[in-house]
């Protein structure tokens, strides 16, 4: 999709009960491996982990979508926090580094 979108338009990712359980919120432990689905729909910069959102630099297709051949609007792999400001998600394409902000609110809006 081009143009704006929001979390909200396309679906909480995950969906349901999984967004209240661990490593999306709080209690996600370190050195544990957790299966992950990561919000790609606008191109990868942010994740919900350990209930703050985490950040690594922007990975799309130049129009706010995910690399070509990722799911979309998730993309199913491993969570590892390595500390409390360091996780690692890796994917089919490798590992991808996520830092950890301030941010309890979404900071995703494709615009």
């Amino acid at each position: 999709m081009l143009g704006a979108c929001s979390v909200d338009e396309v679906g909480e990712f995950p969906t349901g009960a999984e967004l209240n359980e661990a490593p999306y919120e709080r209690g996600a432990e370190i050195d544990q491996t957790y299966e992950y689905d990561l919000y790609v729909h606008c191109g990868v910069e942010w994740a919900r982990i350990d209930g703050d959102w985490w950040q690594t630099s922007p990975l799309n297709d130049g129009n706010q979508n995910p690399p070509e051949g990722w799911e979309n609007p998730l993309h199913s792999g491993e969570l590892v926090l390595t500390d409390d400001t360091s996780a690692t998600f890796t994917g089919p394409d490798g590992p991808i580094e996520f830092t950890r902000t301030d941010r309890p609110e979404s900071p995703i809006d494709c615009e």
